[in-house]
């Protein structure tokens, strides 16, 4: 082999080791570009997930929040008409007074119910389908005393059986009360464990 040859030869093989090096050293950060840009789009990832599930709970504890307000907003509506009704009660028993506007307030006290109406439906956007139920019962006791005290006020319109109606109320709004503090009791553990706490049956 002349020089010449040799110097052709030499030169190849160091520009093939130049290539060949450079190759490995694009493909090792190549490689390690891959895993910033993987490790990056989990962590984003992570982040969006997380921001998610914090929207998700502000969303389930406004709900509780407005579904919880009505509820408490219907039993102290039921406890005024009541009130409202021992007065009538009275007057009928000979006590001095005006006789109050008894279906002034059924009629205020049923608008309240058609807005928990509401508030349950939307409330069931944002919870398990065994919350959903539960708020049902709740439901279908806070409706039990808004009934029981319309009878009250029908029972004075009427003059009869005032004792009976009045025990049954008693006995709803008692009822109503121990639902909600359960329920309540029950939202409160949702959102401190994460939805991870065992749910309180009620009933």
């Amino acid at each position: 082999m002349d020089e010449g040859v040799a110097a052709i030869w030499a030169a190849g093989i160091g520009v093939g080791g130049v290539v060949i090096t450079a190759a490995m050293g694009f493909y090792q950060a190549r490689k390690a570009a891959a895993a910033q840009v993987e490790s990056a789009l989990a962590g984003a990832r992570e982040q969006i997930q997380g921001q998610h599930q914090a929207a998700l709970w502000q969303v389930r504890r406004d709900a509780y929040a407005a579904f919880l307000g009505q509820i408490e907003a219907v039993r102290m509506g039921v406890a005024h008409m009541f009130g409202l009704c021992a007065v009538a009660i009275d007057i009928l028993g000979g006590a001095p007074g005006q006789e109050p506007d008894l279906a002034s307030a059924r009629n205020e006290l049923t608008e309240s119910f058609k807005t928990l109406w509401m508030r349950e439906s939307a409330l069931r956007l944002a919870v398990d389908a065994q919350e959903a139920e539960q708020a049902e019962h709740l439901m279908h006791l806070a409706r039990r005393a808004v009934d029981h005290v319309g009878e009250v006020a029908e029972a004075i319109w009427s003059r009869q059986d005032i004792a009976g109606a009045q025990t049954r109320l008693e006995n709803s709004m008692e009822e109503l009360r121990a639902g909600v503090e359960e329920w309540a009791s029950n939202a409160r553990r949702k959102l401190e464990t994460g939805g991870q706490g065992p749910a309180i049956a009620i009933g």
